[in-house]
């Protein structure tokens, strides 16, 4: 079969890369973030369904990857080197620190066009001359911008979330009417697209009916050597970014309702949270009395090292509301957690093959709470859901099947694009194996 050149558009960070580039130590600017009672930023992990995609591209003898991307704290515009076959091409996403000061201040950072990323990318992608770009996620307006200066190619969207969702202004707090303009005009401007679920599936084809709509599974993060370990905690909630729109809130409203029937009910919260918002959280924790309850570990910079932790916990209370299916509800069924999680448009896909997982309608706090005390009150029940929902993970979210679905797509596309060859109605998604919402 003919071998393929790709570009990948992207934004991740894994340990591996973080070895091979030339990084800041960030001395400076993390002292003055602290001085002004901000968070100071240290490098992690994230994005790992990008990491386990390249993992799976790496054992492809026909395609050459190149991945572009931004990455916070480089000594440098650019750098460039391959590891393990795959070509990687990162550039420095901000400016330096005190020049970022002073063009914030005089053009503001909502409305930047980032005209040096677009450069850069642009030179990148005239070096390479590739088949095909992927630009996953659209979302992110420092990087997904690029996207809008590329005609020579065709560009495959991968959607990680939907920005332009009338929910995304109901369910977060930083809604941002800019990064909601700018992913409108790369939904209008491209034609092929991937998505996981049903609901960004419609949302694209609102902003542009006549896209082409694959379905892409991105590759999950499967847990490896994570130990057995006492159990410190009834429920662990876990997030990249601990937010409103991951339901935070409405965990704690939950486990406050649970708490009437179970008082010494316990819930250990994971991931990155903003002070301000940690702030709010305190007051709200303390206005429910749960302050014995709930206690909070900051993000883990090894993704292996947050799961190890996750295992001090019996049940995942996971109330994602904007998520069609959230990584986190995949990885916690891989990691035996019973879970309770709310009924998005793919949520129910998980017990098309018998209950696997509790659902309560987005907002339902007492229904979540009803499903939390059944796992505390029935270890029969839990251990059912532990294992049907640990087999099915397994069997569905399989990774190499979801990058060679991927691969073949590309080449639907590229053959599409250049040969108007038409594309197969078994590789478009499919609304039927999903709920309607």
């Amino acid at each position: 079969m003919m071998s393929i050149k790709a570009v990948w558009i992207c934004h991740f960070s894994n340990q591996q890369i973080r070895e091979r580039l030339p990084l800041s130590k960030r001395i400076f600017s993390n002292a003055i973030r602290v001085f002004l009672g901000k968070n100071a930023i240290s490098y992690g992990d994230f994005a790992p369904w990008i990491t386990n995609q390249i993992y799976e591209f790496e054992k492809f003898d026909d395609v050459e990857l190149h991945v572009i991307a931004p990455h916070a704290g480089l000594t440098r515009f650019t750098y460039e080197f391959e590891m393990k076959s795959v070509f990687y091409h990162f550039f420095k996403p901000e400016l330096p620190f005190l020049l970022d000061k002073i063009v914030n201040k005089l053009f503001g950072r909502k409305q930047r066009t980032f005209r040096l990323n677009r450069f850069i990318v642009k030179n990148f992608l005239n070096k390479i001359n590739p088949d095909i770009v992927n630009l996953i996620g659209t979302e992110n307006p420092y990087y997904s911008i690029t996207s809008l200066d590329i005609r020579e190619y065709p560009v495959f969207v991968s959607a990680q979330t939907v920005y332009t969702n009338p929910d995304f202004k109901k369910f977060s707090g930083e809604y941002n009417q800019y990064r909601w303009d700018l992913e409108l005009k790369i939904h209008q401007k491209e034609k092929y697209f991937g998505c996981a679920g049903r609901m960004h599936r419609d949302l694209i084809l609102n902003n542009n009916p006549d896209a082409f709509i694959f379905q892409n599974f991105f590759p999950i993060q499967k847990p490896a050597e994570v130990q057995e370990v006492p159990k410190k905690y009834d429920f662990v909630f876990f997030a990249a970014g601990v937010t409103y729109s991951k339901g935070i809130e409405d965990a704690l409203d939950a486990l406050a309702l649970a708490k009437k029937e179970k008082p010494d009910v316990t819930l250990n919260v994971v991931g990155k949270c903003a002070v301000d918002y940690k702030i709010k959280l305190d007051i709200i924790i303390e206005a429910l009395e749960l302050s014995d309850n709930v206690s909070f570990n900051d993000y883990f910079l090894i993704h292996s090292d947050m799961y190890q932790h996750i295992k001090k916990s019996q049940f995942a209370l996971l109330p994602i509301q904007l998520d069609v299916l959230s990584s986190t509800v995949v990885e916690a069924m891989l990691l035996g957690l019973p879970l309770v999680t709310y009924k998005t448009t793919g949520t129910p896909y998980l017990n098309k093959d018998g209950e696997a997982v509790l659902l309560a309608d987005i907002g339902d706090t007492e229904k979540l709470a009803e499903n939390m005390l059944k796992l505390l009150n029935s270890p029969e029940l839990a251990d059912k859901l532990r294992k049907v929902a640990k087999d099915f993970a397994e069997k569905e979210f399989d990774n190499t099947a979801s990058a060679k679905r991927l691969l073949s797509n590309y080449r639907a596309v590229i053959e599409h694009y250049y040969n108007n060859t038409p594309i197969s109605e078994s590789q478009m998604f499919d609304p039927n194996e999903f709920p309607l919402y």
